[in-house]
């Protein structure tokens, strides 16, 4: 009993630890990376078994806390609007005098151990030339060294990942199957339709407006679909009476669509949806959305181009 309230009491005071040291150094005018620098564990936490950083860490946690308090800006205002990582890296190379002169210094200080700055100077110049074999290989034994050197597990999958990407190449994974109808008879209809607002490329629905009816004989719901904007809205209760098309079916017939167990003619013509006025207002806004793939680069460029 007394192991067990000592540990309880040491989590309580972790916590609590981090979090009002991590304002404390806010309103010092330290930003987030300085205050996970600078923030250290009392002995007496620290040498606790679950007190260590296996999993979450503290230097990553207290960017967490800085950021619920003041969000992503750290008040200096060079870093208020900076330019994307490839546009930067290839300004970083430019000034830093060409990829010879980096690889040269960079293999210099990966000779000395000095991996953080190792890392984030060839990362500029991945996101520059993304093919750059020798920076790729020497940016991912960077990486590696970090990943062997980290107590957290969290930290060092992501420093190996990254090396493994630089590596290999993306990981090739089978396409992205249907969500399991039993997973979405578990979600509520809104967030059925807050999934498709996600989903919505708003630049190509540019100058849209789609207006759908949705009334579900199984729930009793009813929704109105709004695309306008390029944004959209759902209310739950209503019909609209300008509505492009109406359709009356189960939640459960939804969720087979979408669960792509049948598809929407089939069910039409199945009986197992009631529609009325122009249903390929519908296929319009399918349409525009989105797919999202399983993986994407993470340590060099978007290879696909994103809009």
């Amino acid at each position: 009993r007394e192991r067990i309230g000592t540990m309880i009491r040491q989590q309580r005071d972790l916590y609590k630890f981090a979090h009002d040291q991590t304002i404390r150094l806010m309103n010092h005018g330290l930003t987030a990376a300085e205050i996970a620098e600078t923030i250290q564990l009392p002995k007496s936490l620290e040498g606790a078994w679950h007190g260590r950083g296996y999993y979450g860490h503290i230097r990553h946690n207290v960017k967490a806390i800085y950021q619920k308090y003041l969000g992503w800006y750290d008040a200096n205002p060079v870093n208020l609007d900076p330019l994307p990582p490839v546009e930067s890296g290839r300004k970083y190379v430019e000034y830093m005098g060409g990829a010879d002169a980096i690889l040269a210094r960079a293999a210099a200080d990966f000779d000395r151990g000095e991996f953080r700055f190792v890392a984030q100077v060839l990362g500029h110049l991945v996101f520059a030339e993304p093919d750059n074999a020798v920076a790729r290989a020497l940016l991912a034994d960077a990486l590696e060294q970090l990943g062997y050197a980290a107590e957290s597990a969290t930290w060092r999958n992501a420093y190996l990942f990254g090396a493994q990407e630089l590596r290999q190449g993306m990981p090739k994974v089978p396409a992205r199957p249907p969500m399991p109808r039993e997973t979405l008879a578990a979600l509520r209809t809104s967030q059925l339709w807050d999934v498709l607002g996600i989903r919505l490329n708003g630049p190509r629905a540019e100058g849209k407006h789609i207006v759908l009816n949705w009334s579900f004989s199984d729930t009793g719901e009813t929704f109105v679909l709004n695309l306008e904007n390029c944004a959209l809205t759902y209310t739950e209760g209503v019909q609209a009476d300008n509505a492009d098309a109406s359709f009356t079916l189960a939640r459960a017939t939804l969720d087979e669509l979408i669960a792509k167990l049948t598809s929407f003619p089939e069910a039409v013509a199945a009986g197992k949806i009631k529609l009325s006025g122009n249903p390929m207002r519908l296929a319009e806004l399918m349409g525009l959305m989105d797919e999202f793939p399983r993986m994407f680069e993470i340590v060099e460029p978007k290879r696909a181009v994103v809009r």
